[in-house]
């Protein structure tokens, strides 16, 4: 039942009476509000008449839902940042139609929102409240104007962006870290072998798709500030990390200068897959300081395993209960100069890896089993011992810490093999020794153990991000529906655009007080919708936003975003 009726309500200027318009409907037996509308204030009724008679024309308006908040909570970021003006800097287009740096923000704004193909992006602009900032480009959005513009970006004009946006921030938006983190990964593909490309290559992938084409790419990010990246690099799918590391160090020292940073300053996290002689020759040659770990393989790591835990400090507690300890000594690995070498012993750590241990050492006594129950004597290879041992050492006791510890036995009864095994407890308590530790190398020889390990530990949030470019909702690099060298680097660039958006717009929202989670701040801004309701004349629509909760409007109110409302 629809009906109008009188509301109270009472504001820091006063108490007033609305008229308001109201729809209840009987649920479970109760009548309850399903939704109602202000009208207009009872004592400015007579002012607001024309526009109550077209609220309430014959015909009821056509409404259409619009996305809103999320996307212009990106534009507001990348509009603060001057990324369309950067863009357009740094490329070299002739005056005619959108610019690309239009485009490309468009793009980083739908990557950061949803997962599109080019031929995609125009449908879902239409479905966005943008139009109002961007009149008219929708029809410019399609699948070859996109790819036109993505030509422009070469990998120098790329760089060129990035350092521009990089000094942005530094001298603009309050950034301040000084120490850094780096690391690489690769994202598989479904490209097959073409001639036009050389970056999609086979490797080694690290979510075990091996039996794809892979692109690899290396991500520097601040320590704080919300790991904001500073700089990315898309390289060819098959050259090893610590290859990659030699060659990005240039361009990263060419991007510190490009900030303004002194790099005798400048601290370097990274792990030890990127360890090599020349890349700590840099380093050092530049004053550049690092943070990183080492092979518990090395020589310089076996005495240092070897030292009691009674020696080892405590370094915090966590929320857990379980603690982390750390020892500390000097070494002269790799530069030949003294550095501090820290050995940690994380409790939490060694628990899981027992565990593992504990759990891989059953699966493989149950395949041992089955192997004695389905195989063993069944068939004439499998009568001769050393088949069965081969066998059992390929498949079951694949390596060297499992067959230590799994004691094998292969003996003959009555012409039939018999297979037996033990645990050895003291290859085990051997094995168990040295889990729970690693082995941490920095140059930072005047900071504190704790001071040290809490920053080896920040590599975790570099690695964050590449969780975010793994998403499948948004952001992610994945699907990739490129195949060619410029267009998958091109592809990468504004997938790490989207997710520099995504972060600096994150840091707004923590800056301003709020404490909520990232997660929970970019759902909130999702669920802010615009309604157009379009009546029966020619007038343009009217616009409303969808009912706001207490997150919802503080986030509205920090972003500004009522200045995107045409209000």
């Amino acid at each position: 039942m629809v009906f109008i009726f009188e509301k109270n309500v009472r504001t820091k200027y006063g108490k007033y009476t609305y008229i308001c318009l109201g729809h209840n409907a009987y649920k479970n037996g109760k009548s309850k509000r399903i939704w109602e509308v202000n009208i207009a204030r009872k004592d400015k009724i007579s002012e607001m008449l024309p526009e109550i008679k077209r609220r309430f024309s014959k015909k009821p308006p056509i409404p259409q839902q619009f996305e809103f908040g999320l996307v212009y909570g990106l534009l507001s970021i990348s509009k603060e940042l001057g990324l369309i003006e950067i863009a357009n800097e740094c490329t070299e287009k002739r005056e005619q139609g959108f610019s690309v740096g239009e485009y490309i923000t468009l793009l980083a704004i739908n990557r950061a929102v949803a997962l599109n193909s080019k031929s995609q992006v125009r449908k879902w602009f239409d479905k966005t409240a943008l139009s109002r900032q961007f009149p008219d480009i929708s029809e410019s959005l399609t699948t070859q104007n996109i790819l036109n513009q993505m030509e422009y970006l070469d990998e120098e004009i790329m760089r060129c962006i990035e350092e521009k946006v990089c000094n942005k921030l530094y001298s603009e938006f309050g950034l301040k870290s000084d120490c850094f983190l780096f690391d690489p990964t690769n994202f598989f593909t479904y490209i097959r072998e073409y001639k036009k490309n050389t970056i999609a290559q086979r490797g080694r992938n690290k979510r075990k798709r091996n039996d794809l084409r892979q692109v690899s790419m290396s991500l520097l990010v601040t320590r704080d500030e919300c790991n904001v990246p500073l700089m990315h690099e898309t390289y060819e799918g098959n050259v090893p990390d610590v290859s990659h590391f030699k060659q990005v160090l240039a361009l990263m020292e060419r991007r510190f200068k490009a900030i303004g940073l002194e790099l005798s300053e400048i601290t370097l996290v990274f792990d030890k897959g990127n360890n090599s002689k020349d890349a700590y020759k840099f380093l050092d040659s530049k004053r550049i300081h690092f943070v990183s770990s080492i092979r518990p393989s090395m020589k310089v790591s076996k005495p240092l395993l070897d030292v009691p835990l009674s020696n080892y400090e405590e370094l915090w507690t966590k929320k857990s209960g379980r603690k982390v300890f750390g020892y500390r000594t000097m070494t002269t690995a790799y530069l030949g100069k003294q550095n501090a070498l820290i050995s940690t012993f994380d409790e939490d750590t060694f628990a899981l890896q027992e565990y593992n241990l504990d759990k891989s050492i059953n699966k493989a006594i149950l395949k041992l089993k089955e192997f004695i129950k389905v195989q063993l004597n069944a068939k004439p290879q499998w009568k001769d011992p050393k088949s069965v041992v081969d066998k059992i050492e390929r498949d079951i006791l694949k390596n060297k810490k499992l067959r230590s510890i799994i004691v094998i036995s292969v003996g003959k009864i009555h012409n039939e093999l018999e297979l037996t095994w033990k645990i050895d407890v003291t290859a085990r308590k051997e094995y168990l020794k040295d889990l729970g530790k690693s082995l941490i190398f920095s140059s930072r020889n005047e900071w504190s153990i704790l001071e040290i390990v809490k920053t080896y530990r920040a590599q975790i949030d570099v690695e964050r991000q590449f969780k975010e470019l793994n998403k499948r909702d948004r952001i992610s690099v994945m699907p990739m529906y490129v195949w060619t060298d410029q267009m998958i680097r091109v592809h990468l660039f504004i997938s790490v655009l989207a997710l520099l958006l995504s972060n600096l717009l994150y840091r707004k929202i923590r800056l301003a007080g709020i404490s909520h989670s990232k997660d929970m701040c970019i759902e909130a801004l999702e669920d802010i919708k615009e309604i157009r309701l379009y009546y029966d004349d020619k007038d343009p629509p009217e616009v409303l936003l969808t009912q706001m909760s207490v997150l919802q409007r503080k986030l509205f109110k920090t972003l500004d975003l009522k200045r995107f409302t045409g209000k």
